[in-house]
């Protein structure tokens, strides 16, 4: 190994140090309270280290935040090229999802509290707004890989057609994002519900595909008993109309 390949590595290295020191600081204290400092300290590492990476507490937590992101979407990727059956797609990628979720608990939650809008009008350095600008553009790489996932069990017609796409995959997107924030961080809900917290959102979701499934069923039915009804009237309309030329020739 060359001195340069080593010193990548070594960067490589002291930058995920920083970077897990960081999330285990944001989950105690929120990106409010939380200092470079605090990151620093629990690093192990001084705080003028942490400057040749980042370039403010803000940065590190859009870093932070991206790379999570990314892995999200290289997961996604991975699934989508599997040759999955659309509904063994679409668990998977719930599944991947609910990981993601669970691993990034701290990072999810700042986001609802304290929101990108409120960050980004604080970013002054072009890296900084470069770096929010990464979090969006895969933010929105991953819902629309979520989105083709939904659109492929959408358009083989197990889930209703009773909005577009878009809307379709949101809902079923914030139907986990919000039975995992019903979970919370503590033990209430076990104790509120007697229900095991890690496995409540697969099953929420699964519950609301299942739904979705017997209700696309439902309208297929409806439809087809239409088309019956339709066809059996034109029918009926079509022998009164002979009948009544038939007794009109005759007369």
């Amino acid at each position: 190994m060359s001195i340069q390949e080593r010193k990548l590595r070594e960067r490589t290295a002291r930058r995920q140090t920083i970077l897990e020191a960081a999330a285990s600081v944001f989950a105690k204290h929120g990106l409010e309270s939380a200092t470079i400092e605090m990151v620093a300290r629990e690093a192990e590492i001084a705080v003028g280290t942490i400057y040749l990476y980042f370039s403010s507490r803000d940065d590190l937590f859009l870093q932070l935040t991206a790379d999570r992101i990314e892995g999200l979407t290289t997961r996604y990727g991975a699934i989508q090229t599997s040759a999955l059956e659309p509904l063994t797609e679409l668990r998977t990628m719930a599944r991947a999802y609910i990981e993601y979720l669970n691993n990034s608990r701290e990072l999810f939650v700042i986001h609802q509290s304290v929101g990108y809008a409120r960050i980004r009008k604080r970013l002054k350095r072009k890296a900084e707004i470069g770096h929010y600008n990464r979090v969006l553009s895969l933010g929105h790489r991953a819902f629309e890989q979520w989105e083709a996932a939904v659109g492929r069990v959408y358009e083989i017609g197990l889930i209703p057609r009773v909005m577009d796409l878009a809307t379709t995959a949101s809902v079923m997107w914030a139907s986990l994002n919000g039975a995992f924030l019903l979970t919370g961080q503590d033990n209430t809900f076990r104790e509120l519900t007697g229900l095991n917290p890690e496995s409540f959102v697969e099953r929420a979701f699964e519950f609301h595909l299942n739904a979705a499934q017997a209700l696309a069923a439902h309208h297929h039915n409806g439809n087809g008993n239409g088309r019956r009804l339709q066809a059996k009237a034109c029918a009926t309309k079509t022998r009164k109309v002979q009948t009544d030329s038939s007794a009109a020739a005759h007369a």
